[in-house]
C-alpha cells in the first residue's frame, strides 16, 4: 500500500480515522493525504475566504500533528488538502486524483431516523468510490482515555 486519503472534519469518528490512518502509514509506509472538504458555495474569492481556507488547512495539519501525537508515531509523509464541493464527489474525485489505495473515513452513529433523512457521507462513499474505503467507527472512550486506535480491534471495513 503506498497511499492512504483521509477524510477529516471537526468530529470526534474523523479524529479516529486519522489516528487508524497514521498507524496504517507507519505499519505499511504509505504517504497520507489529509483532505477536509467545504461546502460548493463556500469557493468564494475573497480575501477573508483565503484567511479561512488556510485556517482549515492548518486545522488539517493540528489533526495530523494530534493523530501523531496519540499514537506515539513521528511524523508521516502527509499531503494536506481543502476542497470545495460535495463531500462524497470530491472524496472519489480526489481518491482518483491521487491514485491512493486506500480511503478513510470516520463516521458516528446516528439514529435510524437520522440516517433515513440525512443519509450518511460514509455509506455513500463506500457506494460511489471506486477505490477500496474503510469506515472507522467513532469509539466512545471515557474522558482523558487518549489509547491508540487498534486496526484490528475497531476497524469495520464496509463491503461493496
Amino acid at each position: 500500500m503506498r497511499r492512504i486519503l483521509v477524510a477529516v472534519d471537526e468530529t470526534e469518528a474523523s479524529r479516529d480515522a486519522a489516528r487508524m490512518a497514521v498507524e496504517y502509514a507507519e505499519r505499511l509506509g504509505a504517504r497520507l493525504t489529509f483532505v477536509h472538504v467545504l461546502p460548493p458555495d463556500s469557493s468564494l474569492e475573497v480575501p477573508e475566504f483565503a484567511d479561512f481556507e488556510r485556517a482549515c488547512e492548518a486545522r488539517a495539519a493540528q489533526l495530523l500533528e494530534e493523530a501523531c501525537q496519540l499514537t506515539g508515531i513521528p511524523h508521516p509523509q502527509a499531503d494536506l488538502q481543502v476542497r470545495h464541493g460535495d463531500p462524497v464527489e470530491v472524496l472519489c474525485a480526489a481518491a482518483l486524483a491521487e491514485d491512493v489505495d486506500l480511503v478513510m473515513t470516520g463516521t458516528r452513529e446516528r439514529g435510524p431516523l437520522a440516517r433515513a433523512l440525512l443519509g450518511s457521507v460514509a455509506m455513500r462513499l463506500v457506494s460511489q468510490c471506486s477505490k477500496p474505503v474503510l469506515v472507522v467507527p467513532h469509539r466512545h472512550a471515557p474522558a482523558g482515555n487518549h489509547e491508540s486506535v487498534k486496526p484490528r480491534d475497531t476497524a469495520e471495513p464496509a463491503v461493496r
